[in-house]
């Protein structure tokens, strides 16, 4: 009778405890997500998992209605559970506590052995656990989500990326479909990373978006986390390069000027010539070009040069209106739509005077995310459409929002232009064979606390391919990229290192591996037709004399 009472008695006790372990606050004594057991899934474009919920076990005690020796119990579980010193368990045993969690996310063999003490005041649980099953692929982007307590116990809900934007559709168990690739994603990485480390960098950034729906491909920030382990990281590490952090992106910004221009007539006629012999004197300041021309040269030469004099002195026959008008069109005065919390604002001039009017036309002096450049890359190529970046797959045939920047006219000649530049000008290193890709780089001094680092640069490459019906934008960024020397499999930047040795290299070969699995095969007799504007670059450049591997 005596020993049928005392199995009743620890059966309730077990009964009490699990009903307390679903009920509990935060601390040591509750830390679990209530609906987390019917938390859907986030898959990829193709339907491949990238968060799931499974069950997981871990183990938990009563100190309360411990049967055996505590003493003789702590010991054993500072041998089963070395995270904690005997003298800690021995703590937790003795204490007043009601529940206490001995180890979270536990093995299944660890579960047995914990089993086998036979202290009925251990609890093993069957509890949901989110799994991230690519590791750190896409981290960033899938971020996490959880419940704390603030300090007076009150709990609300925090983390980033997709896991919080979509907390409540994921917590009623609605799926939520991405727009990547996961495969683009893993190549976009990996690239990143191995340049990073070749050039001793100290982080990067890219997206590829569809120029056509605004789907994200892929977007990666570097260095990268891993939601399983999202505790581990700061608030630093937790930004988001491409999304979240607003960058001066120097030169790419010409090609905007020049829709600018072309689109409002100042540019409508490819053969003007314009003096850059003298550098530009603006009060204390001067605007000059990295490689001075003793001679007038011609309007594509402005860009493939990337002559900041000419760029500057056609934004000013554009002027202030018309440039703050087409900036705003391109989403330049507000956070992207993109569905994150972590959309960072842009940095826009207070003063726009005939010097910011002219240093924001190649990229100074205003400061948007790469996501912003892409969007505005996206509408040059594609036929002057603005399409608003999303991560959300679109389903076949749906509207997709979008809003005419540009004439098709300006676009054509906008695609000529960006080949251009990968053809004879500062990105001929982004040049991969076959995959007819087109853009600009841009260098920029890093600004650190509100000044410029004098030796550190923020590169930057953005384009498209394939020019002659562009599919794919890739903005590509690397942060404070060293020149590096000849080593095997890397090319020496000559003591260089802006965009067109730091950056254009990597646009080549992220080209080069996402291409093919994006449907863009190489073709090595198919191009944009470029022979109206091929006889106005007056000093051209050997075809393969910077190929960059």
């Amino acid at each position: 009778m005596v020993v049928m009472m005392l199995f009743m008695l620890v059966t309730l006790a077990v009964a009490l405890r699990l009903t307390q372990f679903a009920i509990f606050g935060n601390g040591e004594e509750a830390r679990v997500a209530a609906p987390a057991s019917a938390r859907a899934d986030i898959i990829d474009r193709n339907g491949v998992p990238l968060a799931t919920t499974i069950q997981a076990w871990s183990i938990a005690i009563n100190p309360q209605s411990v049967l055996g020796d505590k003493n003789e119990l702590a010991h054993q579980l500072s041998l089963l559970i070395p995270e904690k010193s005997e003298a800690d368990y021995r703590r937790i045993l003795f204490s007043k506590k009601k529940f206490v969690f001995l180890k979270e996310e536990a093995v299944p063999a660890l579960v047995a052995r914990v089993h086998a003490l036979g202290e009925p005041a251990i609890m093993e649980l069957r509890v949901p656990e989110r799994l991230y099953p690519q590791a750190a692929l896409a981290g960033h982007l899938l971020g996490y989500s959880q419940m704390v307590a603030d300090a007076k116990g009150k709990e609300e809900l925090t983390g980033i990326g997709v896991e919080r934007f979509f907390d409540k559709q994921l917590s009623a168990g609605q799926q939520v479909q991405l727009s990547i690739d996961t495969r683009v994603q893993a190549a976009l990485e990996s690239e990143i990373a191995r340049r990073i480390a070749e050039t001793s960098a100290a982080g990067g950034a890219g997206v590829i978006l569809d120029v056509h729906t605004g789907e994200v491909m892929a977007l990666a920030s570097l260095p990268d986390i891993n939601p399983n382990s999202h505790a581990h990281y700061s608030n630093v590490d937790m930004a988001n390069k491409v999304t979240q952090s607003a960058f001066e992106l120097g030169s790419t910004f010409k090609m905007l000027t020049f829709a600018n221009a072309i689109e409002h007539g100042v540019l409508n006629d490819m053969s003007q010539t314009w003096d850059v012999t003298h550098v530009i004197q603006i009060g204390g300041h001067q605007i000059h070009d990295d490689e001075p021309m003793h001679r007038a040269i011609t309007t594509p030469e402005v860009m493939t040069f990337s002559s900041n004099i000419g760029t500057a002195k056609i934004a000013e026959l554009v002027g202030e209106d018309r440039i703050k008008a087409f900036f705003r069109e391109l989403g330049f005065f507000d956070r992207t739509g993109i569905e994150l919390r972590e959309r960072g604002a842009p940095i826009l001039p207070r003063d726009w005077g005939r010097s910011t009017i002219m240093t924001t036309a190649f990229g100074h002096g205003i400061a948007v995310t790469p996501l912003h450049l892409a969007q505005a890359y996206a509408a040059l190529a594609n036929g002057g459409i603005f399409h608003p970046a999303t991560l959300v797959k679109r389903p076949p045939g749906e509207a997709v929002p979008s809003r005419r920047v540009i004439s098709e006219a300006t676009s054509a000649r906008m695609r000529q232009l960006m080949r251009l530049v990968v053809l004879q000008g500062t990105g001929t290193n982004a040049d991969a064979p076959g995959l007819r890709v087109g853009g600009k780089t841009g260098t920029a001094e890093k600004v650190v606390g509100g000044r410029y680092v004098k030796n550190a640069n923020i590169t930057v490459f953005s384009g498209a391919f394939p020019m002659e019906d562009p599919r794919y934008v890739l903005v590509v960024v690397m942060d404070d990229a060293k020149a590096i020397k000849a080593a095997p499999g890397i090319q020496s930047t000559y003591g260089f290192k802006t965009a067109g040795w730091m950056t254009a290299p990597l646009a080549k070969r992220v080209i080069r591996r996402v291409g093919p699995l994006l449907g863009v095969r190489p073709e090595l007799n198919r191009d944009i037709d470029v022979s109206d504007l091929m006889p106005l670059i007056l000093e051209k450049k050997v075809p393969g004399k910077n190929a960059y591997e």
